[in-house]
């Protein structure tokens, strides 16, 4: 990958990241209670999440072209959103199973699972390994700068936040498909034609 095409990702990875902040705020806000004062301590994570998803979509987008739009990222939004389901289920069985606070070894394998989705959930639909690879990364970047599983099953809000987080997830990927047919398909464009 050239340098130029990799700072354009890191760019759009950083703003994703920074538009998943204030959409995920919002979301916290209405649901559990707001935390805007803690958002500047948030940015490292979601810089990390941002540019890990980037680079996942543009692995994405060269197996699925016709991805670069709208509903394309409406759709890898909510296949990253799935790929958390299994290590958000394994935390949550270990919850009940448990009853307390849980072991580190649950975090390494809600961590694996969550690598895994990833994986199987792009590499399904692309057949591609670099995808797969780059969405497993993303994936167990995202469930581990996000906090890790939320404990849906105890209440108080955490599932509604959990579900609240496809509707976050599925925007963030509109936005990201709108910045790459900004900034990426243009520059693309014009190396191909030189």
């Amino acid at each position: 990958m050239n340098k130029p095409l990799l700072w354009r990702i890191v760019a759009i990875g950083c703003a994703l990241g920074v538009a998943g902040l204030a959409l995920f705020a919002g979301l916290h806000a209405l649901i559990i209670k707001p935390v805007w004062a803690q958002l500047a301590g948030g940015l490292p994570f979601v810089i990390a999440i941002g540019i890990s998803v980037t680079f996942a979509y543009h692995e994405f987008v060269q197996v699925v072209p016709k991805s670069v739009c709208a509903t394309g990222g409406l759709r890898f939004g909510a296949m990253m959103w799935l790929s958390a389901w299994p290590a958000t289920a394994f935390a949550n069985l270990m919850r009940i199973q448990l009853a307390g606070s849980l072991p580190a070894w649950v975090d390494l394998f809600s961590f694996s699972f969550a690598f895994a989705g990833g994986a199987a959930v792009i590499g399904l639909v692309t057949r591609s390994r670099r995808a797969a690879l780059a969405a497993a990364v993303a994936s167990a970047i995202l469930l581990t700068a996000g906090g890790g599983p939320l404990p849906v099953l105890r209440g108080g809000g955490a599932a509604e936040l959990w579900f609240g987080l496809f509707i976050v997830e599925t925007l963030g990927g509109v936005i990201l498909a709108q910045l790459y047919k900004r900034w990426i398909l243009p520059f693309a464009a014009r190396r191909h034609a030189v």
